[in-house]
């Protein structure tokens, strides 16, 4: 089903899914009073904490924070679009949704990628059966066996076997009338030169299927069987495969993912195998590229900390410490396993055992540690390339975001370099001022300087825009101006109840007045869009007072400039939750450090690198 589905429609879905009844697919819950409990899908914890409200169709997680309705569950916990999760329960409850008529252009795009996704399953049916039962496929099985791997991993992955010959594949898909222009599309056969015909890009390897998050197979990578080169060669780019924002087993590791709340990163598809097989599902690899911000953006639904588990030589490094830098820019924690040379995490596995490999990722360290280990080495005792070396390393820190963090990355590498600490100081002082001249010149309307703190009000036409909305509106000491936009944006139905849902939902909202003001405005939210005399008897005088005069407000005053305020807001929101957490996290940390208890003080600094 395609197209754009109208607002009466999700609501009609909305109100048909009994939330208990969908989430007790995946959790095992209890009734307690008016609500059940049960262990949260999200995080992992002994106690329960994790709540589902039947009358508010609603869930919450104590533990994590985590909550909203059914369609923000079926999106955490599948990996879902919110399109994608409205039709997966209309599906499940039997509604049929009118969708809006794609253009012609979005009916052949459309058409496209089911027709490619159905090529995709027949290689890949081709391939596995090839591995399974073709005689040919003896060499291949045989070789599965001396990595330790049997028939059991190679159906749950369904890796498969390309024949040794020029156009297996090609008459196979011929057969079962694939168009050769859709097989040349995906990568899966090349044109020959000098007239010949076209042949199969795959040949004499074992091959991995590569899956989206929706668990479609978007393309293939295949390993040759002996020491030959390249070792593995992977599908081109295509309308369905974008090699920047995969990662080979993130479908099947998501749920532990988020149990663990951390997930490994590696290169090659053995040492995720390897990895799952020794009892640690939480890894995925890399698709024969470098970790991107799309990756990282991806992984943050589902972890707060990044583990890197490259190769051990120079390249491997290399990799790692970009890595490290990309997972710094969006603000995820990033650790490294350091390996013996020469050493990967199959053979080291292997070699060594699961339980050894369980002792080196506890002993994981700081990506920055190893960073600065690593420059200092390489400097030597030369003044000069000491003091490189040095500044390379503040520019790093300096891109941290816990000044806490940064401070004790920069005493650190004071004591280890002999530099004097007031002189790192200043040159990360310089490199933050470079920072912010180089983003103020590419800003019309430049942030505060403490961005996003929502009482400085943004500046521009539509930071003007934002503080003449709020500005009237006075209410509750610890109000933010951020939780007042939003709230008017959805009481004059700027933003549907369906979109601040996809942002996050009531999770959203830091006050608890707020809250429950946007829990009433989401609960009475209709087709029509809300309103106030519906629903009024249901506030307090406080909120009477708020809601009638955000209300009030000229609807004109926010133009076209919605998106960027609604964008603005989450933004302010997302930084200000974040903000309160560190804060109480170092509370915590003060507080055990003076008691001198050690234990709570160090699950007190894990937390704290967490919430970074």
């Amino acid at each position: 089903m395609t197209g754009q589905i109208s607002e009466g429609k999700i609501n009609e879905v909305r109100e048909q899914t009994d939330i208990v009844e969908l989430i007790s697919q995946y959790v095992s819950l209890k009734r307690s009073g008016v609500n059940h409990m049960g262990l949260c899908p999200f995080h992992s914890e002994k106690s329960p904490s994790f709540s589902v409200n039947s009358a508010r169709q609603f869930f919450h997680c104590f533990g994590c924070g985590v909550g909203g309705d059914a369609f923000s569950f079926l999106m955490q916990i599948e990996g879902l679009t919110f399109p994608d999760a409205v039709r997966r329960l209309a599906e499940r409850i039997g509604i049929d949704l009118e969708e809006r008529t794609l253009s012609p252009e979005e009916e052949q795009r459309q058409r496209q990628r089911e027709r490619l996704y159905r090529v995709n399953e027949v290689a890949a049916s081709y391939f596995h059966q090839l591995l399974m039962d073709h005689p040919a496929g003896a060499v291949a099985r045989t070789y599965m066996k001396t990595r330790g791997y049997g028939r059991k991993a190679a159906g749950e992955y369904q890796i498969g076997f390309a024949l040794d010959s020029w156009e297996g594949l090609k008459k196979h898909l011929e057969e079962q009338g694939v168009a050769a222009a859709d097989a040349r599309t995906l990568g899966l056969i090349r044109p020959g030169k000098s007239g010949r015909g076209d042949y199969d890009l795959f040949r004499g390897r074992l091959i991995f299927p590569v899956y989206d998050l929706s668990g479609q197979i978007v393309a293939f990578a295949g390993r040759v069987l002996d020491d030959s080169k390249p070792k593995y060669i992977n599908s081109p780019e295509s309308p369905i495969y974008h090699k920047g924002r995969v990662l080979f087993g993130l479908y099947q590791a998501r749920q532990a993912m988020r149990q663990s709340g951390e997930v490994l990163v590696v290169e090659g598809y053995f040492d995720q195998l390897a990895l799952c097989r020794a009892g640690f599902p939480q890894v995925v690899a890399t698709c024969g590229t470098a970790l991107t911000v799309d990756h990282v953006k991806i992984l943050k639904r589902y972890v707060q900390r990044v583990i890197l588990l490259f190769d051990q030589d120079t390249a491997g490094k290399k990799a790692t410490f970009k890595a490290m830098t990309v997972l710094q820019e969006e603000g995820v924690a990033a650790a490294v396993i350091e390996l013996p040379g020469g050493d990967d995490p199959d053979s080291f596995i292997q070699r060594e055992g699961a339980e050894a490999f369980s002792l080196r990722l506890e002993k994981s360290r700081s990506v920055m540690d190893l960073f600065i280990d690593d420059l200092l080495t390489e400097a030597g005792s030369g003044i000069e390339q000491k003091a490189r070396a040095a500044e390379k390393i503040v520019e790093q820190i300096a891109g941290l975001s816990s000044e806490l963090e940064q401070d004790l990355y920069l005493k650190e590498l004071a004591q280890r370099s002999g530099i004097d600490l007031e002189q790192l100081k200043g040159v990360k002082q310089k490199v933050t001022d470079r920072g912010q001249q180089k983003r103020s010149s590419y800003s019309a309307a430049p942030l505060p300087e403490d961005y996003p703190l929502p009482e400085a009000p943004f500046s521009g036409a539509v930071g003007d825009i934002y503080t003449e909305v709020v500005k009237p509106a006075e209410s509750k000491p610890g109000w933010s101006r951020s939780e007042k936009t939003l709230l008017c944006l959805l009481l004059q139905n700027h933003v549907s109840p369906e979109k601040i849902i996809a942002a996050g939902g009531l999770d959203l909202f830091n006050h608890q007045d707020a809250l429950e003001v946007a829990q009433i405005l989401l609960d009475n939210a209709t087709d029509s869009g809300l309103d106030i005399k519906f629903f009024i008897a249901e506030l307090d005088p406080d909120q009477v007072r708020l809601i009638t005069e955000l209300s009030s407000f000229d609807q004109g005053q926010f133009g076209e400039n919605v998106d960027a305020i609604f964008s603005d807001c989450l933004k302010a929101l997302q930084y200000e939750q974040s903000k309160r957490q560190r804060g109480e996290s170092l509370d915590k940390i003060r507080h055990y450090e003076q008691g001198r208890e050690i234990e709570n003080l160090n699950d007190s600094l894990k937390e704290f690198t967490n919430l970074k």
